[in-house]
């Protein structure tokens, strides 16, 4: 009896155009956009020298240029490709496009741009750097002359990295946070199927509920039957924007996908129970309670980075326990954490605490059924 209620729910369920639509067809829309939107930043253009004009006024002592030449980005790049030349030279250059930028040397070096630039803006920071490490100087030297002697300005001019820095197996890549978080969207969506699950059981909010408790059928077993076919109809529209995100716009979810698809099936879980305490707990007409569930879904959403990726950032920054207690955000954490971290201790504090959350919500789902009483249908 059990399994035929739930094959006819799955009938139902599928024959809905609006469900269909918003659980299979709208992320899938999203995604696309996601795509189109951002597919020419995902090329990553390597680091290449800085074509620079310098003229050292004539110096006979010319320190910044010393340190101009030997600038390097790494081990095997250059910083600048450094033309010494006359400033009038420099200015022909800058115009006819072929540096990025001049700098005039003299006591205080200039630098002269003609547009801003990300090179413009690196040789900006690396002068604006080298000038405060020259008042540094001045300044020691003019307090107390013997600091040459003293070892102060070796520590002064080299730079000491106090950070290990370990690689990860992938590149960053922070638009990720827009497919995690809408993947994590997708999965928290089933709230809409629990709501009308819950709905659809209580007599005073529909037709159906009503019919339904004047049947001799065991209301609990047909609510759990129903869930069970709207958790299988949802995670099917789970499994295919999944498929169309890796097969058609080539996201990368890395290698972990068993864990990604356990972190899906319990935010599907979550979802159902988020949908089924708000259609519960919530005395209001059921637009209110659709309108109370899509703040909240679409809320968890922004604040995991599926509109802005920054607001992930200013969130587990400025105010945490957001992140803690928002399905979304932890969903997508968790697929976040598989993709960079070798280890999965992020992972598992991710889905600890979706596990927490879902059983809560279940059981005050529970609850809230096995109060419902009537006095008259």
């Amino acid at each position: 009896m059990s399994f035929y209620l739930y094959i006819t729910r799955l009938k139902c369920l599928f024959r809905s155009r609006e469900t269909m639509f918003w659980c299979y067809m709208f992320p899938i829309l999203l995604a696309t956009c996601f795509f189109f939107a951002f597919n020419n930043l995902w090329k990553i253009e390597d680091f290449k020298t800085i074509t620079i004009a310098y003229d050292s006024q004539g110096a006979k002592e010319d320190t910044f240029g010393e340190v101009l030449s030997s600038a390097n980005m790494s081990e095997d790049i250059k910083m600048f490709d450094v033309t010494y030349c006359d400033q009038t030279k420099a200015e022909k250059l800058l115009k006819n496009g072929d540096i990025d930028a001049y700098i005039v040397g003299n006591e205080k070096p200039e630098l002269h741009i003609k547009s801003n630039s990300m090179n413009t803006t690196i040789a900006k920071s690396f002068l604006d750097q080298y000038l405060h490490t020259s008042d540094a100087v001045t300044a020691i030297m003019k307090e107390n002359p013997n600091a040459m002697n003293e070892g102060l300005l070796d520590d002064v001019m080299n730079n000491n990295e106090y950070l290990k820095e370990v690689k990860s197996s992938h590149k960053p890549q922070q638009l990720l946070i827009y497919f995690y978080a809408l993947l994590a969207y997708a999965c928290v969506f089933s709230a809409n199927w629990g709501l009308d699950e819950v709905i659809n059981i209580q007599a005073n909010l529909s037709s159906r509920g009503a019919r339904l408790n004047v049947s001799p059928m065991n209301k609990m077993k047909l609510f759990f039957s129903n869930l069970m076919a709207a958790f299988t109809a949802h995670m099917g529209s789970i499994i295919l924007v999944f498929l169309y995100m890796y097969f058609i716009i080539k996201v990368d979810f890395g290698n972990n996908l068993a864990y990604l698809f356990g972190i899906c099936i319990l935010g599907s879980l979550c979802g159902l129970a988020l949908g089924g305490t708000v259609g519960i707990w919530v005395k209001k007409k059921t637009e209110t309670k659709e309108a109370i569930l899509t703040l909240v879904v679409l809320g968890g959403g922004f604040l995991s980075g599926m509109m802005v990726h920054q607001i992930k950032y200013i969130v587990a920054e400025k105010l945490p326990i957001l992140g803690y207690i928002n399905p979304v955000n932890l969903i997508a954490d968790a697929m976040y954490s598989l993709y960079y971290y070798d280890t999965y201790e992020r992972f598992y504090l991710d889905a600890a605490l979706l596990l927490i959350i879902t059983a809560f919500l279940c059981i005050a789902s529970f609850v809230g059924i096995r109060r419902k009483n009537y006095a008259s249908l």
